[in-house]
């Protein structure tokens, strides 16, 4: 009896072997269901088989593999002789056909018929793929890209150049470090994500290495070698994957091996920063903390209003408009602001004979210059010092951080210690904010990058957040000298 799938024969287990270049590496995830099926019913489906030339036993064709080594274990446990003895289809071997063209043709048949069930791994199917080029490789010698692809659609698998190159780097930068992870079924997102974070870093890498005397830079060791011993301390199971605690650890590596600043290399190896041009050039929305999460202040700090700082700004009494609150406005915004602002002169700062504070609506930022038209009575230390509290905290919560702004005994706000929990943005805005309030040594390194960029990196901050700290420069410079002007030395 014969069809379409092959002439059906009966084979003993001693004769039928599995195919040696089966995708399927790591167990099948559905192996405990299926053997369950078999004992109970029978082997329903049987399976394909064929013989290559010149050898003694028959080989699985097209999927059937995992019902093999069931077959195998059920005889072992029952010695029926229905596990012994099965029906299978037989497809003979094309004659005209070479021994790598008859294997490719089985590879991809196994391929496609668990692509079908969806069960292998991402990089099962390009340790898969990878075989069928190389027995592509030794019919043809040259081939390219397009031959592969090509190829591979002929033979009913379609796959992309970007994925035939996503496939092809996942073996060659990723397998020999995370095998387990990868095995464990890491998504290709995640392992795009990988490629993409190793891609950006070997280049910042690249670009400070030219830049060191040569025999600075032959003392350096490999990329490939940080990148490695960067992942290989995460190669476990998928479960417990981190993209984040990797980038941790690399960020650690290249900084203390090429002895710069742990934010300076953050810029590069952050997920958010590889999705943008700069880390706040698209005007993010910041990720506040939530409320149980918040750091907590001194109590001689928390209660704000009291102090008279915050006059025109009740938060518990505003209503909630959800993100729009802490959303920066587009650069087109920003820019028409700056325009219209320049035309009215220096911003109109509104105030009562109570507080003397300028409205938080007055400190949009603005080209022009910060105080020098002001009213007399807001260029004195107690008014500034209450208009840089207020400048700061609005900086500050363009990241979420506004809650670690504290009032100063100087006149120039404090600000709380960071925690381990803030995202390298916000350790940026903190690192600054800190450096303004005089708690922390800048950066000259990080402090060009972020403020005016390089030829290949554009700035880190963008344009409103850019006049904000410049607005609270001047405030502190202007506090500095009118409280030197009132030093009788």
């Amino acid at each position: 009896m014969s069809d379409i799938k092959g002439t059906l024969v009966s084979v003993s287990l001693d004769h039928l072997r599995a195919f040696d270049l089966n995708p399927r590496i790591i167990r099948n995830p559905n192996y405990d269901e299926i053997k369950t099926s078999i004992r109970n019913r029978g082997l329903e489906h049987p399976p394909q088989i064929t013989q290559r030339p010149g050898e003694a036993f028959y080989i699985i064709a097209s999927g059937g593999n995992t019902r093999l080594a069931i077959l195998h274990e059920l005889w072992l446990e029952t010695h029926d002789r229905k596990y012994w003895d099965i029906t299978c289809y037989f497809r003979e071997w094309q004659s005209d056909k070479s021994i790598e063209e008859g294997n490719l043709h089985c590879l991809l048949g196994h391929l496609i018929e668990n692509e079908i069930r969806g069960s292998l791994t991402f990089i099962e199917r390009a340790l898969a793929i990878q075989n069928a080029i190389d027995l592509f490789q030794c019919m043809k010698k040259k081939n390219s890209q397009k031959d592969l692809v090509e190829m591979l659609c002929q033979e009913g698998y379609s796959v992309s150049p970007t994925l035939l190159s996503v496939m092809s780097a996942t073996i060659k930068l990723l397998f020999p470090w995370i095998p387990e992870l990868l095995y464990s079924g890491l998504s290709r997102k995640n392992i795009e994500r990988l490629l993409t974070l190793r891609t950006n870093t070997e280049k910042f890498w690249d670009k400070f290495s030219q830049e060191l005397p040569s025999c600075t830079e032959h003392r350096l060791p490999l990329f490939d070698d940080i990148f490695a011993m960067a992942l290989s301390s995460f190669n476990g199971p998928v479960e417990g994957f981190s993209l984040e605690h990797i980038q941790d650890e690399l960020t650690g590596l290249i900084s203390q091996t090429l002895n710069i600043d742990y934010n300076t290399v953050a810029l590069i190896t952050d997920a958010r920063a590889q999705k943008r041009s700069s880390i706040f050039g698209t005007d993010p929305v910041p990720e506040l903390p939530d409320i149980s999460e918040q750091r907590s202040v001194e109590l001689k700090y928390q209660d704000k209003k009291s102090t008279g700082i915050y006059p025109t700004q009740n938060h518990s009494d505003a209503p909630d408009n959800g993100d729009e609150e802490h959303t920066l406005p587009s650069d087109t915004e920003s820019e028409d602001s700056q325009d219209h602002t320049s035309r009215q002169g220096a911003p109109e700062f509104h105030y009562s004979q109570d507080t003397q504070v300028p409205s938080s609506a007055s400190l949009k930022p603005s080209s022009s210059s910060f105080f020098t038209d002001d009213p007399p009575q807001f260029d004195t230390p107690e008014s500034l010092a209450a208009v840089i509290d207020q400048t700061a905290w609005e900086l500050a919560a363009d990241a979420g951080l506004e809650f670690l702004i504290l009032p100063g005994e100087t006149g120039v706000f404090d600000i709380a210690p960071a925690d381990n929990t803030l995202t390298n943005e916000h350790k940026i805005y903190w690192q600054m904010l800190s450096f303004l309030a005089g708690k922390l040594p800048g950066s000259a390194v990080i402090w060009r990058q972020m403020l005016i960029g390089t030829p290949n990196s554009p700035a880190g901050f963008n344009k409103e957040t850019l006049t904000k700290i410049f607005q609270l420069i001047c405030y502190i410079r202007r506090l500095y000298e009118t409280q030197h002007q009132g030093d009788p030395s």
